[in-house]
């Protein structure tokens, strides 16, 4: 299914007093926060790259495989750009397909450039770079070949070579990088590796257009462009563009063993031809980069298929374009996050519970699917009532903070980095005593937590809102009816398609149900998990993230056998493919029979 991504959400929530100590249940008034508009900025350290190829050169007309709308119109398309730009804040935009020229000042004719325009539209605190490439049939004059090394745009209202672009917020770091990575041997075409650095960002940027209908060149570009960024690997790369293949292909394969996806589910690419009822859908358009413990990695990843044109490529008879390129923009957001599920900053999920006497505990993670006996106090009382999860990080720095509902009150309780918490700040206040908390992170992919909240037989989407602290949106109805019956939590993405999904046990079959997240932020398309999951015989359930480290989602649960113990489900693959419980491990012998909720 192809949605559109939910439009990042405006404004800062008026942030409650801040209350240390003991959680005090707020009063029972209706749901409301306090906003104000605005444009929702990056962290300080946050990238957020646009990238895109708008097939800006012109050429092909309607009816035909290479058409491709508003060809001829630089200015039109570069004010795309930039409204693309301001609707995500992004500070880093690689496009395809564009004309543009070298250095800083335009050359005659090249102020008609993608480029030049672009550069007007974004400001003098931005920084562009361009490597031009040829395309396929423009020949040396006079001649059936070679073709040229380079390729002047085509059109009335463009002027530059064709080529990829670059545009950063800030000043290049040393030298741009211009690297062929078509083998001369096997092609006369030229398709280059852009990249640079940005004076204060450890990532190096790199935008590149692999060859389409030719796996073999284009499986020697990738293989080129992993052998020129090896040296960059340590610090950071972002890698953009049109690759012209699906990620899980052979070509790919050199660039996707190395680096690591931005993962969106989405296709980028529709294609007509003119006898079929229906167009071609195919996923080209990609975002690749380095993910480290520590160290920069994605967020958030959508695709805007609103810049899409969809409209059937017709001869004649053809509607208007309802889009600017036959490809759609991908977006990634990138900065330090934390292993999901993981308080203590380890890179390894944790555990945390609520005591019969009211107390937060913390149970460190041991990377095995397994918990220490021993456990860290994170609040000294007052939680007996509360509705915790641990997933998501609040206020940017890196690390997960514990979101609460004690009395009616949403509540943020930043970490300090070691899995301690701070004082809370409350982001909504009336809600219904009895509503639960499911910690699921970021479910509509803008690269902020949000909650989800189970209350009145009904789920409610509380989506994040960045600002200068945490906060959250007005409440939108995600699931209407049959939800009291469910014990919900959350294993992250459990079908590794980019969306968190939900578990789901109905209390009375005991039946474990997975729901599929999408990336609009509900939650739909449920299959069976597992059963046998009784509320007398498995009193608690909590997502567990990836807690033994080898990328499957798990879930943890406690037992009524003897004064309880803790039971660890590696995740597992059913007969369909879709996920499952796996084989269990006794992971906590005892005593689990005082703890009264666990996330």
């Amino acid at each position: 299914m192809r949605r559109r991504p939910i439009a990042l959400a405006a404004g800062l929530s008026a942030v409650a007093g801040l209350l240390l100590g003991i959680p005090a249940a707020g009063p029972a008034t209706a749901a409301t926060t306090a906003t104000t508009p605005g444009a929702t900025a990056p962290y300080a350290d946050e990238v957020r790259v646009v990238t895109w190829n708008i097939c800006g050169e012109a050429g092909g007309v309607r009816g035909q495989l290479g058409f491709c709308p508003h060809r001829n119109d630089p200015g039109p398309k570069m004010d795309e750009v930039k409204k693309l730009v301001d609707a995500h804040q992004a500070n880093v935009v690689m496009l395809q397909e564009a004309c543009g020229y070298q250095g800083t000042t335009p050359p005659a004719g090249a102020e008609k450039s993608h480029m030049a325009l672009l550069a007007a539209r974004l400001g003098a605190d931005w920084s562009l770079a361009h490597a031009p490439g040829n395309r396929a049939g423009d020949y040396v004059e006079g001649t059936s070949g070679p073709l040229k090394a380079e390729s002047a745009c085509r059109g009335t209202a463009l002027g530059g070579t064709v080529g990829v672009l670059l545009a950063v917020k800030g000043t290049f770091d040393g030298p741009v990088e211009r690297v062929e990575t078509v083998p001369a041997e096997l092609s006369d075409r030229r398709m280059p590796l852009l990249c640079a650095k940005v004076t204060g960002r450890t990532d190096t940027f790199c935008t590149t257009h692999l060859i389409d209908n030719d796996a073999t060149v284009a499986q020697r570009q990738s293989e080129t462009i992993r052998a020129h960024l090896q040296g960059a690997l340590a610090t950071g790369v972002v890698l953009g563009g049109d690759l012209n293949n699906r990620e899980t292909t052979a070509a790919l394969a050199p660039i996707a063993g190395t680096l690591d996806r931005c993962e969106n589910g989405d296709d980028t690419f529709v294609r007509w031809e003119n006898d079929k009822p229906q167009p071609r859908w195919s996923r080209l358009d990609h975002l690749f980069g380095t993910q480290q413990s520590g160290g920069q990695r994605f967020v958030s990843c959508t695709v805007d298929h609103s810049l899409l044109d969809t409209t059937h490529n017709l001869a004649t008879g053809a509607e208007e374009p309802n889009g600017w390129s036959d490809h759609a923009p991908v977006i990634g957001y990138r900065r330090p996050a934390p292993v999901p599920g993981d308080q203590t900053g380890d890179g390894a999920p944790d555990l945390v519970a609520v005591d019969d006497a009211g107390r937060l505990r913390l149970y460190h993670g041991t990377g095995t699917g397994g918990v220490p006996g021993a456990h860290d106090v994170i609040g000294t009382g007052g939680w007996s009532t509360a509705s915790v999860a641990h997933r998501g990080d609040w206020t940017g720095d890196g690390t997960e903070d514990v979101l609460a509902r004690v009395g009616g009150e949403l509540r943020v309780y930043a970490n300090r980095g070691d899995g301690s918490i701070t004082a809370p700040v409350t982001v909504a206040t009336g809600l219904p005593t009895d509503a639960k908390v499911v910690g699921v992170a970021d479910v509509t992919h803008d690269g902020h937590p949000d909650a989800v909240l189970q209350y009145d037989d009904s789920l409610w989407l509380r989506a994040g809102v960045r600002g200068s602290a945490p906060a959250v949106a007005a409440p939108v109805l995600i699931g209407a009816g049959g939800w009291d019956v469910m014990t919900l939590t959350s294993p992250g993405d459990a079908d590794r398609d980019g969306c968190v999904d939900l578990l789901a046990r109905h209390t009375g079959t005991g039946d474990l149900w997975l729901y599929r997240g999408y990336d609009d932020g509900t939650f739909d398309h449920r299959v069976a998990y597992g059963h046998g999951y009784d509320v007398a015989s498995r009193p608690l359930l909590a997502g567990a993230a990836d807690a033994d480290l080898n990328g499957v989602a798990d879930l943890w649960a406690t037992t009524d056998e003897g004064t309880g113990t803790l039971l660890f489900y590696a995740g597992g693959t059913g007969a369909s493919g879709t996920p499952v419980d796996g084989p269990r491990t006794t992971v906590g012998a005892s005593s689990w029979s005082t703890i009264r909720s666990i996330s």
